[in-house]
């Protein structure tokens, strides 16, 4: 940092010299941890650098920790805002210094760019010469290059970018000092790849024969010899114990984790001591391994995020690409399977992306991963361009692409998800952020990720629930189809009354699926959901409005506003064709009910006719008017803010000249207000879905789950519901997300109907979450620990989740957890057998006694001890629990 310039800065804007020596000292301190500030700014915006040190006063009264890396004498809140003055002041100096754009207008200048500007900079660089090309903007020489498919020529990429940009209207060539204050690499390769250029690297960064896919899996063979028997004791033994860097293996191993550090050092022939295990230079081992398209793990095996200031790591589709061969294709094809499926969100946690789904989904859409991993065009299903979006690739065993004139499948943006895995996994809460994600897209939901996000996302929740958008059923074995889709319900028959009671009758009455379906249904008319237009969305599907039929001695709208009961309840009201009207829900319902009025009675229905007919179909389907059907009064000659009401004939010219009423469309005979309410995704969650019997269910409506054969598809199916007779189908806006508990039931067990309908995603235990120090216990050890044991014995889908113990503040809760929780659900997984409960616990007759004590039962007098096989035991839990097992 510019430590004696800022300081007088500070002092120009009219700070004391004490003021401005302290605010200087303070921003000099936070760069001993962050690193020189100068190129800190120069990489993120301020406002994710002042967000390191964000603590609000909520913060304190919770006690939490300090989110900076910088220690903090004092008051924590505020030591923090003082260096976060500091630096905000210290960006202001920074800002008025330079005028280099920041980094915010750099990336606008860059988003501008076309293929126009570029290609105009690769014509430079033709007539100038390489060498000249980028001794004109300080670029030193290049590793990474750009191409246009199908061409051979080559040209350096971030000097190109920089050129292209003084081909702007009023743009100018930065140098390479300027352009993102030095970097821009990242920047310069996405926006060529999104351009439709090929990045091409060279030199040393894993292109190299050393570092195939080949002979790394064989370094890693060679590796698990070593550690077995000693074999390739001269090549591994100098090589220390791993400390922050590890790599994923893409085969099946029963460990997958192995130090970078040793498997470079076989491959190049190079002892411990000449090169790094990390990332930060392009010839240390995590990063020639991270070229090469391998996953670098911590030692959790959790893939560790790219750090921004080592911009020669390969990042955005092109690391997608070679992730995606390693870690999906290849394998696939050694297994000798016939396709594989590859899920973006999946693929981009896997390459320690952020926040870059639509590059990870571009990689795999692209032809230049066609190319490199030899298969045809992929079929995509799910979401456009989203976490859940799928792509499978035919294989083809001798690594030759057979039909690269696939085409595409049409695209499908519904999602039936089912999130399986033991319990205590986080299901309830990947479900709330699935359902949210859906609902309001991939941007709004990354920004709450994360347990300090909790309460923001369930409130979003909890909202979308109120709204209607979000419903939420569980499963059980007594679930029918009556009360998930359609049933039977008994109501009165007023036409059959008599003095001695009242005739009686069964109505069909809608289930939970019925009605999030019709609510999803009306939601989808504007195609919002589906990002398409309205017209696109719902194709060849007119809508019927309600026209009313004014008699000819009928006075002026303002005599209808003063007397609206009088003289009209016998007025006949006709069903016309007007545009379509794609709005809210009860608009929908109004609608048909006014539809199907006019097929029954052809002559005209009255206005009380078709009063009882709304609110009986609204009651049915759980649709009514907002404020309740109180406030539904017909008729109200006065439109409602917020929905839809009949309007007189006389009025009708009025309204279709008023933008607001009718989206300034002309239209004859009648109008009818419209206020557009955003159509949405709605999310049906299905807890404990493997517990029902899903036939029984689901019933004949199980077809209609499948993407293509929604509403509007291609393939789109319409049946006849039993008792009600109408005919029903299921938008492609409704996402369907189950959670299963696999301890509970098998996953083998679940209907193969469903399975087939489904995409299946597991959650397993995650002991990297836990604290490894809560009151001196290691909550990581015990959970892996305990885990281990209960596979050994049962199987991997009767694991303890992590969630158990994520509240744990003290020994004592810890202890109330294993007491109260883990212990009883021990004791239900082996069926009461209490030895097999101390095994997982580590506990046993003969050994220490941690959290069960056993005693010896003697045989009853005149039973002989050998008559039973083995020792009789009495298991006791323990009033106090030893951890010194898992001690921090």
């Amino acid at each position: 940092m510019q430590q004696d310039e800022f300081r007088k800065w500070l002092v120009a804007q009219g700070q004391t010299e004490a003021t401005a020596s302290s605010r200087a000292s303070s921003a000099r301190r936070v760069e001993q941890y962050l690193g020189d500030l100068d190129e800190l700014f120069a990489q993120e915006d301020r406002d994710s650098v002042l967000n390191r040190f964000a603590y609000t006063a909520e913060d304190e009264r919770a006690e939490r920790p300090n989110p900076s890396p910088v220690p903090i004498d004092g008051v924590l809140r505020t030591g923090l805002a003082s260096l976060q003055q500091a630096l905000k002041l210290y960006h202001s100096f920074l800002t008025e210094q330079s005028n280099v754009p920041d980094k915010a207008e750099h990336q606008a200048l860059v988003d501008r760019l076309t293929r126009e500007e570029v290609e105009a900079a690769m014509q430079e660089c033709d007539q100038l010469g390489l060498k000249a090309f980028l001794a004109r903007g300080g670029f030193a020489s290049p590793q990474v290059w750009v191409s246009d498919e199908g061409k051979d020529q080559t040209y350096p990429a971030k000097a190109t970018v920089a050129a292209a940009l003084g081909h702007l209207p009023d743009g100018r060539a930065l140098a390479a000092k300027e352009f993102f204050n030095g970097f821009g690499e990242a920047q310069s390769f996405a926006k060529l790849e999104t351009l439709g250029f090929q990045i091409i690297r060279k030199g040393t960064n894993g292109k190299d024969d050393a570092f195939t896919r080949e002979s790394i899996e064989g370094a890693m063979d060679a590796y698990e010899e070593f550690r077995r028997s000693g074999a390739h004791a001269d090549a591994f033994s100098s090589f220390g114990e791993p400390k922050d860097f590890w790599v994923r293996s893409s085969r099946p191993r029963q460990d997958k984790r192995f130090p970078t550090k040793p498997i470079v050092g076989y491959l190049l022939g190079k002892a411990s001591n000449t090169f790094n295990g990390g990332w930060s230079q392009p010839g240390d081992a995590a990063a020639r391994l991270h070229s090469a398209g391998y996953i670098i793990v911590d030692q959790h095996d959790t893939p560790l995020p790219l750090p921004e200031q080592h911009t020669h790591l390969v990042r955005g589709a092109e690391r997608a690409r070679l992730v995606a061969l390693n870690y999906f294709i290849e394998p696939a094809r050694e297994a000798g399977l016939h396709s594989v499926t590859i899920r973006a969100g999946d693929l981009h946690d896997m390459s320690g992306l952020v926040k870059n789904w639509a590059n990870v989904c571009q990689a795999l859409e692209k032809e230049a991963f066609q190319q490199l991993a030899s298969v045809p065009a992929p079929t995509r299903t799910g979401p456009e361009r989203s976490t859940t979006t799928e792509y499978t690739f035919v294989l083809t065993q001798d690594g030759k692409a057979k039909d690269r004139s696939m085409s595409q499948a049409t695209k499908f943006e519904t999602t039936n998800l089912i999130l399986y895995g033991p319990p205590g996994t986080g299901k309830t809460y990947q479900t709330a952020w699935e359902a949210v994600r859906l609902c309001l897209g991939d941007t709004v939901a990354a920004d709450l990720l994360g347990e300090n996000k909790r309460n923001q996302l369930m409130a979003e929740y909890r909202r979308l629930m109120s709204e209607g958008r979000i419903e939420f059923v569980t499963f059980h074995q007594s679930m029918s189809y009556e009360e998930f889709v359609e049933g039977l319900r008994p109501g009165i028959d007023e036409d059959d009354l008599s003095e001695n009671g009242a005739g009686f009758r069964l109505e069909p009455v809608a289930g939970i699926f019925q009605r999030v379906v019709r609510r999803a249904e009306a939601s989808a008319w504007d195609g919002a959901s589906t990002g398409q237009d309205a017209d696109e969305a719902m194709p060849d599907a007119p809508e019927l409005d309600v026209a009313v039929s004014v008699p000819p001695e009928t006075d002026s709208l303002d005599n209808r506003d003063r007397q609206p009961q009088q003289g009209l309840e016998n007025d006949l009201f006709t069903v016309g064709q007007l545009p379509p009207v794609r709005d809210g829900t009860f608009r929908k319902l109004a609608q048909n009910v006014a539809q199907e009025l006019a097929q029954a009675h052809p002559q005209g229905f009255s206005l009380q006719q078709y009063r009882e007919a709304l609110v009986s179909a609204g009651r049915e389907t759980g649709i009514e008017p907002t404020g309740g059907w109180e406030k539904h009064n017909m008729p109200t000659w006065a439109s409602h803010p917020d929905q839809a009401w009949l309007v007189p004939a006389d009025a009708a010219v009025a309204a279709s000249s008023n933008p607001r009423t009718n989206g300034g469309q002309q239209t004859s005979g009648v109008s009818v207000r419209v206020e557009h309410n955003t159509s949405a995704a709605h999310v049906l969650i299905i807890d404990e879905i493997n517990r029902a019997n899903i036939s029984k269910v689901f019933g004949e409506l199980i077809t209609l789950l499948e993407p293509d054969k929604r509403l509007g598809r291609r393939d789109e199916i319409q049946l006849s519901l039993p008792y009600s007779k109408k005919r029903f189908g299921v938008p492609p806006n409704l996402h369907i997300i189950g959670t299963m508990n696999t301890a509970d039931r098998s996953i083998a067990l679940l209907d193969t109907a469903l399975r087939r309908r489904f995409t299946f995603k597991e959650l397993m235990p995650n002991p990297a979450v836990l604290s490894p120090n809560v009151g001196g216990i290691n909550l990581q050890k015990l959970l892996t620990t305990i885990n281990d044991r209960i596979e050994y014995l049962f199987d991997r889908e009767h694991q303890i989740g992590h969630a158990y113990f994520t509240g744990c503040k003290s020994a004592e809760e810890v202890e109330d957890v294993m007491r109260h929780k883990v212990i009883p659900l021990l004791s239900e997984y082996f069926y009461e057998d209490w030895s097999k409960v101390a095994a997982v616990l580590g506990d046993g007759p003969q050994g220490p006694s941690r959290f069960l004590e056993a005693r010896r039962l003697t045989a009853p007098p005149g039973i002989a001890a050998d008559d039973f096989s083995g020792e009789r035991l009495r298991w006791r839990v323990k009033d106090k629990f030893d951890f010194s097992e898992f001690a921090a």
